[in-house]
């Protein structure tokens, strides 16, 4: 299973699946080639765990040696794949990257760190650190983050860590499914006024948008593209089920201002979020996507993109 984690973290296109070259049919759902496709049985989702140091919310931050923890859940493993930081003092609003950090699960006390690491050892959310081997967290452990201000003491520094991985379960939650069809597309959480969006985020304030996915065809998630006229924070919710330990921010995901302008940096578009692992959403789900806009004084448009498969089932959907 950890083998299999690992040849995912990069996104091949449609890694799940078996093509056999037999009983190829004529093309009953869109214009694109037809063929055969069997999805093995399905045992891992995505998710992310969030570690924060806050602030006037995280108790003694900043400060040494402070911990933020993390429970797994009772139904399954989870396994880190790819790790990320954000840094900022709130005075300046600039990256700070020295304060340092280490990690540790338990009850049995296994550390992943020789000491405390200095936050520019990590990746960022454009180019997030990639895992040799996963981190693997079994159910009910407690995952804890250990962080020490090592900045100067004037700046009141916010860490944002995120652990990319996948839920993993001992029994499959969906089973083999056979698709004849597939195609790339694209759904929009649409916080505009244009094209039936929900309108923009009005200042400091959250906003829900809720997708209904196409009732022909299941979708799977590959790559997150996140643009809006300041940072956010958000939540993505499917099947039940929070992609995210607790909400998190923009930046994590290579998010960008939907206008970049020279050394601003690159815009998400060229340097999407991909999953780790994929997350599929049945056919008709829904994805519930809360977005919190950072900025106190002016409403912002956001446009929260989910890049992926159509997948359209012999037989019809099941």
């Amino acid at each position: 299973m950890a083998s299999e984690l690992a040849q995912r973290t990069t996104p091949p296109a449609m890694a799940a699946f078996a093509a056999s070259p037999f009983d190829v049919p004529q093309a009953i759902s869109t214009g694109q080639p037809p063929g055969r496709y069997q999805r093995r049985p399905q045992n891992t989702k995505f998710f992310t765990v969030v570690h924060q140091f806050i602030p006037g919310t995280t108790v003694g931050w900043p400060g040494l040696g402070i911990r933020d923890l993390f429970q797994v859940d009772g139904d399954a493993d989870f396994h880190i794949l790819k790790q990320a930081v954000l840094a900022f003092g709130t005075e300046t609003g600039i990256i700070n990257l020295g304060d340092t950090v280490a990690f540790e699960v338990s009850p049995v006390s296994e550390s992943f760190n020789f000491v405390e690491t200095f936050l520019s050892n990590y990746g960022t959310g454009r180019l997030p650190s990639q895992l040799q081997t996963p981190i693997v967290l079994p159910r009910n452990a407690v995952w804890t983050a250990k962080a020490s201000q090592r900045n100067n003491g004037n700046l009141t520094n916010t860490i944002l860590i995120a652990h990319f991985g996948a839920k993993v379960y001992r029994n499959p939650y969906i089973g083999e499914r056979v698709y004849r069809q597939q195609k790339p597309y694209t759904y929009m959480a649409n916080f505009t006024a244009f094209d039936g969006g929900a309108g923009q985020i009005a200042a400091g304030s959250t906003a829900i948008f809720t997708l209904r996915t196409d009732g022909d065809s299941d979708f799977d998630v590959r790559k997150l593209t996140v643009v809006a006229d300041a940072p956010v924070t958000l939540q993505v919710r499917s099947d039940d089920d929070n992609w995210f330990s607790r909400p998190i921010r923009s930046e994590l995901l290579g998010g960008s201002l939907i206008e970049v302008f020279g050394a601003q940096g690159s815009i998400s578009g060229e340097l999407p979020f991909f999953l780790p692992v994929p997350r599929l959403v049945t056919a008709a789900g829904y994805l519930n996507v809360a977005v919190t806009n950072s900025d106190v004084v002016n409403p912002i448009d956001c446009q929260i993109g989910f890049w992926g498969q159509r997948l359209y089932p012999a037989g019809g959907i099941r």
